[in-house]
């Protein structure tokens, strides 16, 4: 949970339901922390949301055993903000410009400070608040990269600030299962043309990165849609019971299927 230190009792509660709804269907399951995962005993199959080298490298060997691990650790590892950035660049999928920069850097003159520029940790989604902030001048970006390097995160990337309403979404590769919400306040989306092409970005960037179950952010203007954010795995705070129940099903259907050969 380290990777997601300030949603942490979110992620928990997810895994948590899910687990409940799948040892309903008859299927034991036993929920670990990360640090102890061992590699003496792989499991039939596993789900989960782990993001450190360690348990990926696990992860990876069980699947290579023909084990499903749900998500997979590459499709983890495409959601670590460099890699997807370059992913998404072939696509026709709109992101914010986006900058590469060493947090040592100096006299930085990038994009355009007065709209806003969002730094972002350049590997994982984040491991605390401060990994993700907007600044407007010059001496909030030199802070923020200050604090980054102290805390040991050698890049980040400064992307545009991209004015419009912010859209948080959730699914299951695939499934048909697909919520939209409206920011923070969590209303459900209710126009469903304007649904439909959120759900066609992100099952698009989904199958890109290789993710069967995943959420993440956009941006809508008056006449475009930007994706800022994908995840492997989310707290689906915003419809997390629905969300336990749809990922509980997918889970044991592949369970089956894998089971039956």
């Amino acid at each position: 949970m380290r990777f997601s230190a300030h949603r942490i009792e979110d992620d928990t509660t997810i895994l948590a339901l899910t687990s409940e709804e799948i040892r309903r269907k008859g299927i034991l399951v036993q929920l670990l922390d990360a640090r102890q995962l061992t590699s003496k005993l792989p499991p039939a199959m596993t789900f989960g949301m782990c993001e450190g080298a360690r348990s990926l490298k696990l992860l990876e060997k069980w699947e290579g055993l023909g084990y499903p691990v749900i998500n997979s650790p590459q499709a983890v590892r495409n959601c670590h903000r460099r890699k997807m950035l370059s992913l998404l660049a072939e696509t026709q999928t709109l992101v914010p410009t986006s900058l590469i920069t060493g947090t040592s850097a100096r006299n930085q003159e990038p994009l355009d400070l007065k709209k806003g520029i969002w730094v972002k940790r350049w590997d994982v989604q984040g491991t605390a608040r401060s990994d993700v902030r907007i600044v407007f001048d010059k001496t909030s970006l030199r802070k923020a990269l200050t604090e980054h390097r102290k805390r040991g995160v050698k890049k980040v990337i400064l992307q545009e600030h991209i004015r419009g309403d912010p859209i948080k979404f959730y699914g299951i590769r695939n499934s048909g299962w697909f919520r939209c919400f409206y920011g923070k306040s969590y209303t459900l989306v209710g126009r469903a043309a304007f649904v439909e092409e959120i759900r066609r970005t992100a099952e698009a960037t989904a199958e890109r990165l290789g993710l069967a179950i995943y959420g993440g952010d956009a941006v809508v203007t008056e006449d475009k849609h930007y994706l800022i954010d994908f995840n492997s795995w989310p707290s689906f705070a915003a419809c997390r019971k629905e969300a336990s129940e749809q990922i509980a099903s997918f889970i044991v259907e592949r369970y089956r299927r894998w089971v039956s050969g």
